[in-house]
């Protein structure tokens, strides 16, 4: 009697292993790897919605397979896969419109500066009783010359994404200067 129970729960337990659903190994991988290119591609630069889509997806099914919701995995991963292959897919895109936008900066850059350069040397005549701190915006001026090949070379060199970050700081520091010597009067 003694063995027969130990033998109806090990049926049951075996039963129950047997029911468990499977981890859909080849779906995580693939919808991983799809993952890994989308991040590769840097799409959380050139397409940050669709990443930030895809990164959402990744969390929920590492949530499930922590939980062991394996029924809900082969979903997850499916729902991974589209969202990094999107992600992917929108980086081509994403970056010719950040390489436009970076080149509009850059216009607009080399347009202001030498109107800055005219401020400052307006501003220098009144020398010491000038209400800008000249030197310190002369500086600035061969900042930006510098700030300017700096965002030459990361584009010649594919980083779009490093040179519109470092475009986008130089413009602003650039009006700032501008603002700052025509707020003083000293408008070219």
């Amino acid at each position: 009697m003694k063995y027969l129970k130990v033998a109806a729960v090990v049926a049951l337990a075996a039963l129950a292993f047997a029911c468990a659903p499977k981890i859909p190994q080849a779906d995580i991988d693939a919808a991983t790897a799809a993952f890994n290119d989308a991040k590769t591609a840097q799409a959380d630069v050139y397409a940050p919605d669709a990443f930030k889509t895809a990164s959402s997806a990744n969390d929920t099914l590492q949530a499930d397979l922590t939980a062991k919701a394996y029924g809900k995995a082969k979903t997850d991963a499916k729902a991974l896969l589209d969202a990094s292959n999107t992600a992917k897919s929108g980086v081509d895109a994403g970056k010719a419109a950040m390489q436009t936008a970076v080149d509009g900066i850059v216009a607009a850059i080399n347009a202001d500066l030498p109107v800055v350069q005219k401020e400052i040397a307006k501003a220098a005549r009144y020398g010491r009783k000038a209400k800008v701190d000249v030197k310190s915006l002369r500086a600035l001026v061969a900042q930006a010359k510098t700030g300017l090949a700096d965002i030459k070379t990361s584009y010649d060199a594919g980083n779009i994404g490093d040179a519109d970050a470092k475009a986008t700081a130089l413009q602003a520091t650039v009006e700032g200067a501008r603002k700052q010597l025509e707020d003083a009067d000293y408008k070219a």
